[in-house]
Parts: structure tokens; sequence; C-alpha cells
């Protein structure tokens, strides 16, 4: 019997190293930053991407790149296990309290404390067909629809961060399901 729970163990312990489950160099490699996950932060009780959304489904590679932008109509437009946030989760992470700052030369918002927060780029937003306020000014897509509009997180150097109602395209940060 002995015997069968060790080989059972090997059997288990190469299914995780195959799986990418272990990150830790008991596989024979190099410890990886995240095996392609991104990297979570817990805010007020809430686990946050510490990246945005570049392509439907995927994370872009690091903190302060803008990503793509999307509007209400795309869905949840997260990797599978993350979604959009609803409005009271921005507003939660506005509560947490947040200052402007800057990482990777761009501009941005750190929400949270010492301890545990993140970086949300000032990546403009998409409207009447262009871009625009690139660097100057963060919006942000929740999953909360008031008649035609969608609420986003808006936040800026002078005047900090707040809820408003639009119908532009947004940058994604997304939360833990």
């Amino acid at each position: 019997m002995t015997n069968l729970k060790n080989k059972m163990r090997i059997v288990v312990a190469i299914a995780i190293c195959l799986a990418g489950i272990v990150v830790f160099s008991a596989c024979g490699e190099e410890p990886c930053k995240d095996c392609g996950k991104p990297d979570e932060v817990v805010i007020n009780g809430i686990k946050w991407a510490t990246r945005n959304v570049g392509s439907i489904g995927t994370f872009v590679t690091n903190p302060e790149d803008y990503g793509n932008y999307y509007d209400q109509y795309y869905g949840n437009v997260c990797p599978t296990g993350w979604r959009v946030p609803k409005k009271s989760e921005f507003e939660s992470l506005i509560s947490a309290g947040g200052t402007w700052t800057t990482q990777g030369n761009k501009g941005g918002f750190k929400f949270g404390d010492a301890k545990n927060n993140i970086f949300l780029p000032a990546a403009g937003l998409y409207a009447d067909g262009a871009l625009t306020l690139v660097g100057s000014i963060g919006y942000y897509l929740s999953s909360t629809t008031y008649s035609y509009d969608v609420y986003y997180l808006k936040f800026d150097k002078i005047y900090g961060a707040g809820m408003w109602l639009g119908d532009s395209k947004y940058s994604v940060r997304c939360v833990k399901e």
C-alpha cells in the first residue's frame, strides 16, 4: 500500500508541474513571476488584477500598459475567472484611497495602501472615433449600466477619482470572480 501511495504522489507532482501550477523550482525550472496569470491584489476584500485587459481574454504585459478600449456592449472582456468590476467595487477601490503618481514614465492613479495597491495608468478614452486624453485622465469601464450609459471610474491629477456615466470606450481592469 505504501508503494502505491508513493506512486500516486509522483503522478500528482508530475501533473502539477505540467499544469504550471508550481511556480517554484520544484519542477526543475526557474521560478516564474506570474506563469501567464496576472498578479492579484486584495483591496477592501476585492481581488483586483494588476494589469489592464489587452485583447479580449488577455492581460497586457506591464501594469502601466494601457491595453485596449471597450464599451458595455462587448460583455465580459476579461480572461477566464475574471470579470469587469461593478460600480460598487470601484467605489470600494476609491474608498481605499489613492494618489496620482508615475510608473514606467506613465501618469496614473495608485489605489490602496503601502502594502496592497494597484496602479491604473491614465489611458484616456476612445470617443467619437478618436483616442483622447491619454496620459492625463484615466477612464475604466464598469459592468453597471443606467439606461443606455455605463458607469465608469474617472481619475486625474487635479480632481482625484470618482464615478461617472457615459457611452464611450474605456480601459478595463478586472476583478476575480
